[in-house]
């Protein structure tokens, strides 16, 4: 169930990133024009900073160094202004990074094995001071529990909860940019257990467990003086590849910036794995262009009101960052933009939280995340709404995909051999399902070993439009079987040989020798799919939309569509839907925009209207009434046994299509 009709879902993160150099620090700040930012920004929480990544506190404090040109409590004065128009106040600490502990204090310092200091961004400790520094670059301090400077952030942590009556939330960031320290303190820690401090994995091991244990004493320190407040630990804590920090947020908060960190689908996957988790989820972004903290970047109000509407089409809120200037007077025009996004959201909103996911498409995740975004963009482009396998809740799902470089645990594995034999149907690729040289399951092929070239080549052997009638180049070669029993739906064939010094053929791959053996490279038995290729690696890093077809053609030997079917969106549009049973409804959610290359960044600039979307819905209920959520225009549909049909006249950016019953 979807937890954000009950969370704040507009929210906008405020930075404060302060240099020690700049004088009149919030001499501009009044709660007058603070209140009237949050008013115009349609704002219902907004994070605000007690301690920022140059090390300097915001308010008077007793633990840590308060901003050397701040005479008066501006973390306060914010909290109180927030409060007095009721918006809610979490309040940001930096954790990771911060540089005037790090100067005054290097035994905090992280290090690395060899004994060098860890650093991010490039940050080098031989530049002189009127060198040119790198963006994002920081040394990073060590948290772990029982260290000097974990100590010290929990001293702060319980000052900010004394110090105010009402603490609705704490922040931390940078909590997990490394995995493993060699301070003297995490040596001296290891040392202690029992752990070699040259086991690269123990380790690894004791980093996990004395990040987390900081993570719990920052929880016990707040819930002591503010039971009902939140508490969140940003990078890590919002993260798939580590759940292990997951049990100790009481909400997540995925960061993001679309035209530079990952594109508009990094989101999609993360929000359908964190639905699952039965807490809030948040999507994140920022007003800037290129980096968190950029001054003077813009996004258009449009490509705003896309991101946050792209945000609730996978159900979660919204919160947008911002920087406020060193002189602490709210910037009216971003809040302009925010706030245009935010009442579309806030419109949007009933049709889009409160309710469950009708996918019956499952992706057991990777431990790659590159894989995982090439499946997941896979099927986003041809309108495929998937939910995410966690639990081993297989049987939630019609069929299940694993694709290539997932991990499955004994449990896994049992669960899934169980899920099969009662007709669940699976796409799994490569050696997923490989141990010891033999497949988990009953395949119909035999598997013969890794591929022996660098590259190879793949065939279909049926006649299909959507692919070429020839053999097609994949960058990532496929895996050696042999049939026994399964039908085989496309080969592959080899190189001569692999591009070496030695050997090589023209400018890149070496072509195909059409006398080579084939290989089964997508094949079918029983309710079970093959994939020989890392398609979805190729996919994610290449883009060809080959690729993409040969992967869907696997997927549709099994599955044969989900309850919602739409047309006429292109690979650019988006759908999902939901079922709000309290309400007797369901929910069709769909966005269209087209995002392009314009120098580093991805932008969304023209949204172009789509006419005369085909749509399809398979329901057990009987529907009554078809209609857009916003406007309350009926729209005509008709039955066909159990689907409903219907066209929506008009996408312009995003619509929301309501079916009652």
């Amino acid at each position: 169930m979807n937890l954000n009709d009950k969370f704040p879902i507009r929210q906008v993160h405020l930075d404060f990133h302060t240099s020690p150099d700049i004088g009149g620090i919030g001499s501009k700040f009044s709660k007058d024009n603070f209140k009237q930012a949050l008013k115009l920004g349609n704002v219902d929480s907004i994070t605000v900073f007690a301690k920022c990544h140059h090390g300097f506190c915001y308010y008077p404090t007793k633990v840590g160094t308060k901003h050397p040109n701040l005479d008066f409590d501006l973390t306060g004065a914010m909290v109180d202004a927030a409060h007095e128009i009721g918006v809610r106040a979490p309040i940001y600490i930096t954790a990771g990074w911060s540089h005037a502990d790090a100067i005054k204090h290097p035994e905090w310092r992280s290090v690395s094995k060899d004994g060098s200091y860890i650093t991010v961004g490039g940050y080098d400790d031989s530049k002189t001071p009127d060198q040119p520094k790198e963006q994002y670059s920081w040394h990073t301090l060590c948290l772990n529990d029982g260290g000097g400077y974990a100590e010290h952030i929990y001293e702060l942590a319980e000052e900010v909860c004394r110090r105010y009556e009402k603490v609705d939330g704490l922040f931390f960031d940078i909590c997990v940019s490394n995995d493993v320290c060699y301070c003297e303190s995490c040596k001296k820690g290891m040392l202690e257990m029992g752990i070699d401090p040259n086991n690269d994995s123990e380790a690894r091991e004791y980093f996990i467990i004395k990040r987390g244990a900081f993570m719990k004493k920052c929880g016990e320190i707040l819930k002591k003086y503010h039971p009902e407040a939140t508490i969140f630990f940003n990078s890590g804590g919002a993260e798939q590849g580590k759940p292990r920090y997951h049990e100790f947020q009481s909400h997540f908060e995925m960061e993001d910036l679309p035209t530079a960190w990952g594109g508009y689908d990094k989101l999609p996957i993360r929000a359908k794995f964190f639905s699952n988790s039965g807490k809030p989820y948040l999507g994140m972004t920022g007003k800037f262009h290129l980096a968190w903290g950029e001054f003077g970047g813009f996004k258009t109000k449009e490509a705003l009101k896309y991101e946050v509407a792209s945000m609730a089409l996978y159900g979660a809120g919204a919160s947008i960052g911002d920087h406020m200037h060193p002189d602490g007077e709210m910037e009216l025009a971003t809040y302009k933009n925010i706030g245009y996004a935010y009442e579309y959201l806030e419109k949007i909103a009933p049709f889009c939280y409160g309710g469950e996911s009708v996918a019956d498409l499952g992706l057991y995740c990777s431990a790659s995340e590159d894989v995982n975004s090439g499946v997941s963009n896979i099927l986003l482009q041809d309108q495929i709404d998937f939910g995410v396998v966690t639990n081993n809740n297989f049987s939630d799902f019609d069929t299940v995909i694993i694709p290539e470089r997932a991990v499955l645990n004994e449990d896994a594995i049992f669960a899934l051999r169980e899920y099969v034999a009662n007709g669940g149907k699976l796409l799994t690729a490569c050696d997923s399902l490989v141990k010891d040289g033999k497949f988990l399951l009953d395949m119909g092929l035999t598997y013969l070993g890794e591929a022996e070239y660098d590259c190879d080549y793949i065939e279909s052997i049926d006649a299909d439009e959507k692919v070429p009638d020839a053999p097609m180049l994949c960058n990532y070669p496929g895996h050696r079987t042999e049939t026994d029993g399964a039908e085989v739906f496309a080969e592959f064939i080899t190189p001569y040989f692999s591009r070496t010094y030695g050997h090589f053929c023209g400018h890149k791959n070496t072509p195909y020798d059409k006398d080579s053996k084939r290989y089964p490279a997508i094949a079918k038995y029983k309710n079970v799919a093959y994939i020989s290729h890392p398609l979805a690696s190729d996919y994610n890093k290449f883009g060809s939309l080959y690729h993409r077809e040969y992967f869907l053609k696997a997927l549709k030997l099994i599955y044969k569509g989900g309850a919602m079917k739409v047309s006429g969106i292109g690979s650019q549009g988006r759908c999902t839907v939901i079922r709000q049973q309290d309400k007797n409804r369901y929910c069709i959610n769909m966005t269209y925009a087209v995002s392009v290359k314009r120098g580093e960044a991805e932008i969304i600039e023209d949204i172009m209207p789509i006419y005369n979307v085909k749509a399809e819905l398979d329901v057990k209920e009987s529907i009554k009434r078809v209609y857009c959520g916003l406007t309350g225009e009926e729209i005509p549909f008709e039955r066909c046994g159990s689907k409903i049909r219907f066209t929506v006249p008009e996408l312009l950016c995003h619509t929301s299509i309501v079916l009652e019953y």
